[in-house]
């Protein structure tokens, strides 16, 4: 299943076939392709947000996906959930938001060399490890009049140092900090992006 996060709010597109999927989308707002084109849809997902999540229906999910990317313009990122040896996890805050640490890829960049400069440069942590990837997550946003759909790379990575904190004051980063997963839980998902918070429920098992 393919979800991306418009104005903050999930889509997802799901196959018509499939009875996990059809069995997930029960309780939220479902559209068809025989109701709404993908367009049309993206653009009421722009103006207003629907409470709940969006289930996009068709007789086949991947053209659907690739006809929703024919919309955006495509940039990736990569960035990390960076844990210490104390069992802590590194956080920024920045536009008023709990976020990770993350910046847009390069051209002659992996994914896994992105995550790690950015991470450096946004928070003056190094020596970081990969421990396993994360699985993508996708959002648009608008960037002088143009859709972006961004792909984010993400991994779980390790870092042994306990060197100050810096945040990236040229990045709008406010505040840099390490929490606990408590923390994480009672304090960051309270005020973070909704993709942000999928992952983080995911990796910690919370749903």
């Amino acid at each position: 299943m393919h979800t991306v996060f418009i104005n903050d709010q999930p889509l997802h597109f799901i196959n018509i076939y499939d009875t996990k999927e059809i069995e997930l989308s029960k309780g939220h707002a479902v559209h068809s392709e025989k109701d709404i084109s993908i367009g049309e849809l993206i653009a009421n997902m722009e103006l207003s947000k629907e409470p709940g999540e969006i289930y996009y229906l068709s007789e086949k999910a991947d053209i659907a996906w690739k006809i929703f990317i024919s919309h955006c313009t495509l940039i990736e990122a990569a960035g990390g959930l960076v844990q210490n040896d104390n069992g802590e996890f590194l956080l920024i805050f920045r536009q008023q938001k709990w976020d990770l640490p993350k910046g847009k890829m390069e051209y002659d960049e992996t994914p896994e060399q992105t995550a790690a400069r950015e991470i450096e440069e946004e928070c003056g942590v190094n020596h970081l490890s990969v421990i396993r990837k994360l699985p993508l997550t996708f959002h648009t946003y608008k960037l002088k009049e143009k859709r972006m759909l961004k792909k984010n790379h993400w991994f779980h990575m390790h870092t042994e140092s306990d060197a100050p904190l810096v945040p990236e004051r040229e990045e709008d980063i406010e505040e840099v900090c390490w929490m606990d997963k408590n923390t994480i839980r009672t304090k960051v998902l309270k005020n973070t992006y909704s993709a942000i918070a999928g992952l983080l429920n995911q990796f910690f098992g919370w749903h």
